[in-house]
């Protein structure tokens, strides 16, 4: 020691005489410390700030001191003799004090984050991301798989499906539905519903509606009301009767801006005019909880093309999903038998549609989405809040050691307020508090984060994993798990610095961590350390795997050549193109596109590949499905003959369509490779034949097999395809392919003029690269 330091030296050590022998002993040394740093602080602003900071030591001294002679008087004394507890001089605090005292923690608390910004900020970013991605994916989870379906008195409602052609529960036909809702003293109501995509004329611009055709009965089996207006009644389940549409209460907020006549209006569907005459119930989004803008009476499905027309009678096309309500008194299982009864019944009556096509009945909370999709919807949702949780347990172990850091530091302040006669519980509290505080904080903000995310869920496109997208609010269910997400979080990893203190004091415990005298001590830091470790582990091994699916799915081959391939569709009703008109539209737009600066060739198709198109209920010739009806569910396009060259689509064997067979009539089907090997394995699939079910006369020819391309999605196996040839009607709503000689982007808008140039009415519904296409079904 300097000569210069000794005074010093001997005022601290006569300063520390004047407290309790106990205290000197156990907080010596901290106390010592403390002071001197307190000190040095002060030399630098003056003698006057020295001498304050002994002023204040030698009070503080002196109260001790003078609490510690009346504590030992009182206990020497014949009053401290054992007396009723409710004359005790130390009685316990009322909740009024409590609640002061935890509000002055508060206080405390909310002053040392704010001297401390940088800690303070990054620790309410790492609980705002954590918390909000946890609460937005159980939203989505919520919604999806856990609440109950939004009938009133859903445990009454049933879905009944009819087998698909494979023999597993699918949708059902019109027909089937009608004989449903015939069962007499089974159901009270049954409905029938099927969606659709409609584009609403706004202005010069076109919007994508996602719609339903549902029946009258459809609010009344639900057991819901419309919050405006009225619902379909009996008559608008008839075609003829006119198009009528209800929109959506959410529809009627967003795209309507929450209008007040909006009842009455009479929207531009697909070109046809639609009569709104109600607002659907509030919050209500259809019987599969997918956004639904509006839904239409039956009576309107001309508006989604006349193929859908002609289904209300077809028994082969199973397009609907129907709900009923039991009628009192009946059970789940008495439904089932009716309806077995009624499968058996149509098998009789309809042998080659309905041989081997059983109904079967669900309680309508035991389907999510749909009976073969909610398997895969469970797993989905499991993996999700399994990865989120995953990154809450690594930002809150996190939080845990930022604060358990944070309490070592703050030592000789826990070491003074023990001094100054705290208790282990309350310097505890004080570190619990600021750690709950932080969390709370960080959790609000992660509400703001997370009501962001689920904003953008109805513009986000699962890309085949939801067969539509999905709204999911911040309601109270959602509210209170991130109320307890917070709580615990906050508890728990706020809990171990504070557990620490309660095993004694942060310094020592710091000193035996680092010279491993006490493991015991440590081993709040070393659970942390491993925590996050395996946490990080996992999420890196589950990184790489994703990486590497992503890797192996981008090389996935869509089967047509995307590169220089660009296309746009239209819609030639809203030009007032009749169906006799549609066929030499299509060879104008021909001519027309042809003849643009660096087009190569042109096609045209119903649907787009990577997008799913329709089916149709097909008997292969020698092909006897599960379901013994002998017909199966084939995905169908209606192309040109030089769809296959535009999109690069190889012939593997026979021949395509050429400019002859377009009218001709010619009895001729093009397959693809995949449904060459499924039908006819090992075997030439050319002269083989196959028609539509239900027309035992329409038998149809295969001319050629092509490769495959992808149907509906980039992750689907190979898919058995069929190609018909376009008539004379051409199509309405034709999708235009057109190969590039140069880069497919700088053709989009030599394309779009070239639309407008021919005919300034026709609407730009789509307009892209192939690419780009593919590339947005990858992303999703």
């Amino acid at each position: 020691m300097s000569p210069a330091s000794r005074p010093s030296s001997r005022l601290l050590r006569a300063w520390l005489r004047l407290y309790p022998r106990r205290l000197r002993t156990e907080y010596g040394d901290e106390m010592v410390a403390h002071l001197e740093a307190r000190l040095q602080r002060a030399r630098s602003e003056g003698r006057a700030a020295v001498a304050r900071v002994w002023t204040g030591a030698l009070a503080d001294a002196a109260r001790t001191r003078a609490r510690d002679v009346v504590d030992r008087t009182l206990r020497r004394s014949p009053i401290h003799a054992p007396v009723p507890r409710r004359t005790r001089l130390h009685t316990r605090p009322t909740p009024g004090e409590r609640m002061e005292s935890l509000l002055k923690d508060v206080r405390y608390a909310v002053r040392r984050l704010a001297r401390t910004p940088t800690f303070t900020l990054g620790a309410l970013a790492l609980m705002t991301l954590a918390i909000g991605a946890t609460t937005a994916v159980f939203a989505l989870v919520d919604q999806l798989l856990l609440k109950p379906p939004p009938f009133a008195e859903h445990e009454r409602v049933v879905r009944v499906y009819q087998d698909s052609d494979e023999g597993d529960p699918s949708s059902s036909s019109y027909p089937a539905y009608l004989d449903m809702a015939a069962t007499e003293g089974l159901f009270t109501s049954v409905a029938a519903t099927t969606p659709a995509t409609v584009q609403m004329e706004v202005g010069d611009v076109t919007e994508a509606l996602a719609i339903e055709f549902t029946t009258s009965t459809y609010l009344e089996t639900v057991g819901l009301a419309p919050a405006e207006g009225r619902w379909f009644d009996r008559d608008m389940d008839q075609v003829g009767a006119g198009n009528f549409a209800v929109v959506s209460h959410r529809a009627w907020r967003t795209r309507f801006g929450s209008a007040p006549d909006v009842v009455g209006r009479t929207l531009r569907l697909n070109g046809q005019p639609t009569l709104v005459v109600g607002i659907g119930p509030e919050g209500f989004n259809g019987a599969l909880g997918l956004v639904t803008d509006a839904w239409l009476s039956i009576s309107s499905v001309a508006v989604g093309g006349p193929y859908r027309v002609t289904n209300l009678e077809r028994r082969e096309d199973h397009w609907y999903q129907v709900l009923a309500r039991l009628a009192d008194g009946v059970s789940l299982d008495q439904a089932q038998t009716a309806m077995t009864a009624l499968s058996t019944r149509l098998a009789e009556a309809f042998p080659e549609l309905n041989r081997g096509r059983d109904i079967t009945v669900f309680a309508a909370a035991d389907v999510r989405m749909h009976p073969q999709g909610d398997g895969e919807l469970r797993r989905i949702g499991t993996l999700l809040m399994a990865v989120v949780l995953l990154v809450l347990l690594l930002a809150t172990s996190n939080l845990g050691g930022l604060l358990l850091t944070r309490a070592v530091a703050r030592s000789p302040e826990v070491a003074v307020r023990r001094a100054l006669g705290a208790s282990q519980a309350r310097v505890a509290r004080l570190l619990l508090v600021e750690a709950v505080l932080l969390t709370c904080a960080g959790g609000l903000a992660g509400l703001g984060f997370a009501a962001w995310l689920l904003s953008l869920l109805p513009t986000t496109d699962f890309a085949g994993a939801l067969p539509g997208t999905v709204t999911a609010p911040l309601d109270l269910r959602v509210l209170l798990f991130a109320l307890l997400l917070m709580a615990g979080t906050g508890l728990f990893f706020g809990g171990i610095p504070a557990l620490q203190v309660r095993r004694g004091d942060l310094a020592h415990a710091f000193r035996s961590g680092r010279s491993g005298a006490n493991t015991g001590r440590s081993r709040f830091r070393d659970a942390l350390i491993t925590v996050q470790v395996a946490v990080s582990l996992v999420l890196v091994v589950g990184a790489g795997v994703m990486v590497r699916s992503l890797s192996s799915y981008a090389r996935i081959d869509p089967g047509v050549d995307a590169e220089q391939l660009a296309f746009l569709s239209t819609d030639f009703a809203r030009a007032g193109i009749g169906d006799d008109a549609r066929a030499a539209a299509l060879l104008d737009l021909t001519e027309r596109f042809t003849a643009l600066p660096g087009i190569e060739s042109v096609a045209f198709a119903n649907a787009l590949p990577v997008r799913g198109g329709p089916s149709t209920t097909t008997v292969v010739e020698g092909y006897q499905p599960a379901a013994g009806t002998g017909s199966v569910e084939l995905p169908f396009v209606l192309v040109s003959p030089a769809y296959f060259s535009t999109l690069g689509i190889a012939v593997q064997e026979g021949r395509v369509y050429t400019t002859e067979d377009v009218g001709a009539g010619a009895p001729i089907v093009v397959v693809n490779q995949a449904a060459a090997e499924r039908f006819w394995p090992g075997q030439s699939a050319l002269g083989r034949r196959l028609r539509p079910q239900g027309s035992p006369d329409a038998w149809r020819r295969v001319i050629g097999v092509v490769a495959d391309a992808k149907v509906a999605s980039m992750s689907e196996p190979a898919t058995p395809q069929i190609y018909y040839v376009l008539g004379e009607s051409g199509l309405n709503t034709p999708y235009v392919f057109a190969r590039t000689t140069g880069a497919p982007e700088a053709a989009l808008g030599v394309l779009r003029s070239g639309l407008r140039e021919l005919n300034p009415a026709l609407p730009v519904l789509a307009l892209s690269t192939m690419e780009e296409h593919v590339g947005a079904s990858l992303q999703g």
